[in-house]
C-alpha cells in the first residue's frame, strides 16, 4: 500500500472537513427570546415564577430555566440557540417540545404550550417576535398553534 498516498489523501479529507465544518454548522433556535407580562383581574402580578422547558428532539436535549415577574408583572427570557453541525447537513423534521407555567400562590398555570418544527429565529409565530399577555384567569385555550392562557400581542 502506497502510505504517502493514503496520507495526502486523509490530509486533504481533514483539510476539507476544517474548511467545510465552519461554514456548514448550523445556528438553530431552540426556543426564541420572549417578552410577556402577568396579569390577574387586570391587575400586575409581581413575584410569579416562570418556568421555561424546552426537549429538542434532534439532540435528545431537555432544558429547562425560570424568571420572577417583575412590579409591572413583566418578564422575559433570552434565546436559546445551538449550533450543530449535523444538523446543518442531515435532512431531518426539526422538533422542539416547548412549555411555560406560571406559578403563583401555590398555583401552575399552562402559559405555553408548542411543538416548534423549524429551526428559525421567532419561528415558532412565523417571523413574529414572542410577546405574551398571561392573564392567570384566562381558560387554556388553543391560539393558533400555541395552548396556554397566555395570548399574542
Amino acid at each position: 500500500m502506497n502510505w504517502r498516498l493514503l496520507a495526502a489523501a486523509f490530509g486533504v479529507c481533514v483539510g476539507l472537513v476544517t474548511a467545510c465544518s465552519e461554514d456548514a454548522m448550523a445556528d438553530l433556535t431552540i426556543f426564541s427570546a420572549v417578552q410577556g407580562q402577568v396579569t390577574n383581574g387586570g391587575q400586575p402580578v409581581a413575584g410569579a415564577t416562570i418556568e421555561r422547558t424546552w426537549r429538542w428532539m434532534w439532540k435528545k436535549e431537555d432544558g429547562a430555566d425560570s424568571v420572577i415577574t417583575a412590579a409591572d408583572g413583566s418578564f422575559a427570557f433570552p434565546a436559546i440557540a445551538r449550533r450543530s453541525l449535523f444538523g446543518g447537513l442531515i435532512p431531518h423534521e426539526p422538533f422542539v417540545e416547548q412549555t411555560m407555567l406560571i406559578r403563583f400562590q401555590g398555583q401552575t398555570f399552562k402559559a405555553w404550550m408548542l411543538d416548534k418544527r423549524n429551526y428559525d429565529t421567532n419561528g415558532e409565530l412565523d417571523g413574529q417576535p414572542i410577546r405574551l399577555i398571561c392573564r392567570l384567569e384566562a381558560p387554556f385555550q388553543r391560539h393558533g398553534r400555541v395552548s396556554g392562557i397566555c395570548e399574542i400581542r
